[in-house]
């Protein structure tokens, strides 16, 4: 079997301009679906099979149980996704127990949405799953354990979880910031010398002795 080339690997994470951009064009239905994708990071199609039997409000949490890797996973909500999900309840349907509904049915494919949303928005070479490393990379940010931001994206390997996380030139800039307020703070106090007189004194003694 022909091993992946590592080049190919995407690395593309919307930034906090974009996002906001994003908000002020995506269409409400869509809007809903992106702020918990670009939160927590769930795939696509996760979402999309989403139930309400698996979404708990009391505990801010969702259950995501028909995933790419065949394991059920807890999400908490953030206060964001959590509105997200208020939002919906509020157009939930009897005939179905699916959570994302476009015109009363089951919604199958936000991508052409999407897509509309970047072009309003002036958003160039994003795309959908991008989010996915976008919650993983702000997960990192925030300083979650790597073991905890695994659990809430999905991700068995740490090497997968690597490559959802996109390091930028300001991540690096935050880095020298901490190194410097972390060196500011360490202080090195250092033996005083003894006074030369006292030096000489020390040696005639000494030689005395």
């Amino acid at each position: 079997m022909e091993k992946p080339d590592p080049k190919n690997e995407r690395d593309r994470i919307a930034s906090a301009e974009e996002w906001t951009k994003l908000k002020a064009t995506a269409a409400p239905h869509l809007l809903r679906f992106l702020a918990i994708a670009y939160a927590v990071g769930p795939r696509r199609g996760e979402l999309l099979k989403l139930e309400w039997p698996d979404v708990d409000m009391r505990r801010k949490e969702f259950t995501l149980r028909k995933t790419k890797n065949g394991d059920t996973r807890v999400v908490p909500m953030t206060p964001d996704v959590h509105a997200a999900f208020s939002e919906l309840w509020k157009e939930r349907r009897l005939d179905t127990p699916r959570v994302f509904l476009y015109k009363g049915k089951p919604w199958k494919n936000p991508r052409t949405a999407f897509a509309a949303a970047c072009r309003r928005a002036g958003i160039t070479g994003l795309r959908l799953h991008d989010l996915r490393h976008t919650a993983s990379t702000n997960l990192r940010r925030a300083g979650v354990d790597k073991m905890t931001a695994m659990k809430i994206v999905g991700h068995k390997s740490e090497q997968m979880h690597r490559r959802y996380n996109t390091i930028e030139p300001e991540d690096l800039h935050e880095a020298a910031a901490k190194l410097q307020k972390y060196t500011a703070n360490t202080v090195i106090t250092l033996a005083s010398p003894p006074a030369s007189g006292q030096v000489v004194s020390d040696c005639i003694s000494s030689v005395g002795a």
